[in-house]
């Protein structure tokens, strides 16, 4: 607990310090690798964070957590396939999770696979119809391939769900004023 609260407060070296403490007395604990995975990572101790967030998940293999995080490092340091990798063994190992096929879709997104991306998006709605983030998302996509129109239901469902949403407020206004502009 202290080592999650140092975490918290940013204060990531003494984080480090009580972690590996409590590694030394409980190393059997995914959750304490996971966390010192964490604070290793904010050091930016790249090869430190690897070996616990993986110490984790070698404990507990469906910790999705870690491998979630690991996924993020992978796609970090450029390594794009091992990173889909483990964002799509989320999917498999969590099929009815929705997060998991939203972070699937972010990744597709962050590699400009707008079609992977909207597919992921669609099956975390079908399975949370109120992922509100969901749907900005493919509106996003349908916005930034010119499909304005296509987009405005999107947005419009995200912010009946949430309507302080900004995001979706921004670009359904700016959808709105290109369609409105087009046909002027």
């Amino acid at each position: 607990e202290l080592g999650i609260g140092y975490h918290l407060l940013g204060e990531y070296e003494k984080a480090v310090r009580v972690l590996k403490k409590a590694v030394r007395l409980t190393p059997g604990n995914h959750q304490i690798h996971f966390n010192l995975g964490n604070s290793f990572f904010e050091l930016q101790k790249m090869e430190q964070a690897v070996h616990h967030l993986m110490n984790a998940i070698d404990i507990k293999a469906d910790y999705v957590p870690a491998i979630n995080n690991l996924a993020d490092i992978y796609e970090q340091a450029g390594e794009t396939e091992r990173a889909g990798e483990l964002f799509l063994y989320i999917t498999n190992i969590n099929p009815d999770d929705p997060m998991g096929y939203f972070n699937l879709g972010n990744f597709y997104l962050r590699q400009n696979d707008t079609v992977k991306a909207g597919k992921q998006y669609q099956k975390a709605i079908e399975l949370d119809p109120d992922f509100y983030e969901a749907y900005n998302n493919i509106g996003f996509i349908l916005k930034h391939l010119g499909r304005y129109k296509d987009a405005i239901p999107y947005y419009e469902q995200c912010l009946a769900i949430k309507s302080d949403f900004e995001p979706a407020k921004r670009d359904l206004m700016a959808c709105k004023t290109k369609l409105q502009k087009s046909s002027n």
